[in-house]
């Protein structure tokens, strides 16, 4: 892992390093009476973004629901992207359902909601401009910073493990999804953005993976 890389996870680590130096026991007595937990997902800061994650219990003690909005900045291209710049939001939602109703300090799970991004990325590329000349009206084609609008949605099926430690939790977790992407762009006169799945404005089947860690309430 780079320098770049480091320098974008240690933010989240240490938004939450003075929960873990208050940290208390958590017996699954108590742990039973917490209704809302609170966690960062590190690894989206690799792709210039940050995702919270609100999860809330439901009626039924092993029924969870999870709100991850996420926000994306960046002024500089990374991985194989080529853009100026590119700001974007997101969010997701989970029906996160524990295997076991009894709380442990280990609990499999697997979840499964829908994700929604928007991406506004700035770049050059060909753009439509019209022009006279010898007194017609003409459309041609320019090198220029253009603006593509993506919008992609999908959905995750999840399997993960939650841990408690203390009063804190860190989840690990895998699973699949799909993806469809539009933009607003004509075929032919910008970048995809569409090479691989981890590319912003990806449609089709993909790989979905990490962890990520908060606090109990």
């Amino acid at each position: 892992m780079n320098k770049n890389i480091l320098k974008k996870l240690l933010p989240a680590f240490l938004l939450f390093f003075p929960l873990f130096i208050t940290a208390q026991d958590v017996t699954e007595e108590n742990y039973e009476q917490k209704t809302i937990g609170i966690g960062v997902v590190p690894l989206y800061a690799i792709s210039n973004g940050m995702r919270v994650d609100l999860d809330l219990r439901l009626n039924d003690k092993n029924h969870w629901l999870v709100i991850a909005p996420q926000v994306y900045v960046s002024n500089n291209a990374n991985f194989d992207w080529d853009y100026n710049s590119m700001t974007g939001v997101g969010i997701e939602l989970q029906h996160k359902i524990f295997l076991d109703r009894k709380i442990k300090k280990v609990n499999p799970y697997f979840s499964y909601g829908p994700v929604f991004n928007y991406f506004s990325v700035k770049d050059n590329g060909l753009t439509t401009q019209a022009f006279e000349e010898d007194g017609g009206n003409y459309i041609g084609l320019a090198e220029d910073e253009v603006t593509t609008n993506i919008y992609k949605i999908g959905g995750n099926l999840i399997f993960g493990l939650h841990c408690l430690v203390d009063n804190m939790y860190i989840d690990f977790y895998a699973g699949t999804g799909m993806r469809f992407s539009y933009d607003n762009k004509t075929t032919g006169l910008h970048k995809y953005y569409n090479d691989w799945w981890g590319d912003m404005g990806y449609s089709g089947t993909l790989m979905v993976g990490g962890f990520r860690f908060g606090v109990m309430f």
